[in-house]
């Protein structure tokens, strides 16, 4: 078997195990394993963890030249040297991804269509996560310097509703709140409240705000000096934000809806018709409206929240009806549309401000993100817990799409603050 780092990805036995499991459930029980390799996967598609492909083939004992390759997602956490790690070990990010896959989906999202999550094969806390690789599937990332035009946007919002609804019927079905049943993963693992090491990550991030206010075209400097000072004052109890709602009813949303934990299927003419929602390390206990908002930050542009949200809203509305509606739920009683549309107006700045807090990290350009995360992780202990601004200002200088994107929702967030 071919290793392509220091430590062991998995072991032998489990790799047999994962692959005896898919071969069984394929139904293709005439077929055993030739071979397999784990690769790792150098492009940097996410921040907290290490990625590899489980690559298999396996041959048809009565035809040997029928071979079929076998392919999965495997994760593991980052290196032990690495900032990301040690974050990961406080705030539980990893562990918490496993409980998700193996203890929370399999009761919760009972009868829910497979193809929105990816099935977990082996989660080991602490250790390994090994999933489907929807690839094979059908499934791909978009490129996530383009932002999502309406028809991704619809897709998505059917399936996130599809998602969050799941919460509402096992609450409704054993009467008890996803929050205490499974209390050991709906922490928050980003920015946890009264944490000094969150604290300091979140003033880190409001920095680098701060210092592309200065950058901003079509803004006085008095504008600029309040901007500044009102964003300060606003982000300042920004994990209390993130606690889940009294007000509000809150479902398992997914937290971290960007451009890259979202895979879409598209159909011959390109069209997307499918997404399947992967990583949820920053998974966390809130409003519907939340996951929705940011989603929407994270992912488009402000013209398109400006021209599209309300039917956006009512996609995602629609659809939670109808799942609610199989599971005899009546959304006028489980999530009016009055309710619904008072949790948006209610968490909307409080959303816009936390694209503004992420979407400097998430678009870095592959080169950066690179160099911060990988190569040379000792600068990433400033970046995440000090200051932002030398490589968020770099970046709004010399990335035209990243700096497009700030602009876009910066001065939103200019006008609601």
């Amino acid at each position: 078997m071919l290793e392509t780092k220091a430590q062991k990805v998995l072991q032998d036995e489990q790799c047999f195990e994962i692959i005896r499991k898919k071969l069984r459930q394929d139904a293709m029980d005439d077929f055993s394993l030739v071979g397999y390799e784990i690769v790792p996967i150098d492009k940097v598609n996410g921040f907290l963890g290490q990625y590899f492909t489980l690559k298999a083939t396996v041959a048809c004992p009565k035809s040997p030249l029928e071979t079929r390759s076998i392919n999965f997602f495997t994760k593991i956490p980052p290196p032990i040297s690495s900032p990301q790690y040690h974050f990961i070990q406080a705030y539980g990010t990893f562990k918490k991804e496993v409980a998700l896959y193996t203890t929370v989906f399999p009761e919760m999202l009972d009868g829910l269509d497979k193809r929105c999550i990816p099935e977990c094969f082996l989660g080991i806390e602490n250790d390994v996560i090994v999933l489907e690789d929807m690839a094979h599937s059908g499934y791909t990332m978009t490129d996530k310097y383009i932002p999502f035009d309406l028809q991704h946007c619809a897709i998505l919002m059917k399936t996130l509703a599809k998602f969050h609804a799941k919460s509402f019927v096992f609450e409704r079905q054993y009467k008890k709140s996803l929050h205490d049943e499974f209390s050991h993963c709906m922490h928050e693992t980003l920015w946890p409240r009264a944490d000094d090491r969150a604290k300091a990550m979140i003033d880190a991030a409001v920095k680098g705000v701060v210092s592309m206010i200065d950058l901003l075209p079509g803004l006085s400097n008095d504008q600029r000096g309040n901007f500044k000072e009102r964003v300060v004052q606003f982000c300042a109890d920004h994990t209390d934000k993130l606690s889940p709602s009294v007000k509000h009813k809150n479902v398992l949303c997914h937290g971290d809806l960007w451009a890259n934990n979202v895979l879409f299927k598209y159909d011959a003419d390109g069209r997307p018709v499918e997404c399947c929602l992967i990583d949820f390390q920053l998974a966390r206990y809130n409003p519907p409206a939340h996951d929705i908002l940011c989603f929407l930050q994270f992912t488009t542009t402000r013209k398109l929240r400006d021209e599209h949200s309300e039917t956006l809203f009512k996609a995602y509305h629609d659809s939670m009806a109808s799942v609610l509606k199989e599971a005899d739920l009546d959304i006028s009683e489980v999530l009016p549309w009055k309710e619904f549309v008072e949790s948006i107006q209610d968490l909307r700045t409080m959303c816009v401000a936390h694209g503004v807090l992420n979407t400097p990290i998430m678009l870095l350009k592959p080169n950066a993100a690179s160099k911060y995360f990988c190569e040379q992780p000792e600068l990433l202990e400033s970046i995440l817990f000090v200051d932002r601004t030398p490589l968020v200002c770099d970046q709004f200088k010399e990335v035209p799409e990243y700096r497009a994107r700030m602009i876009d929702g910066l001065l939103e967030l200019h006008d609601h603050i």
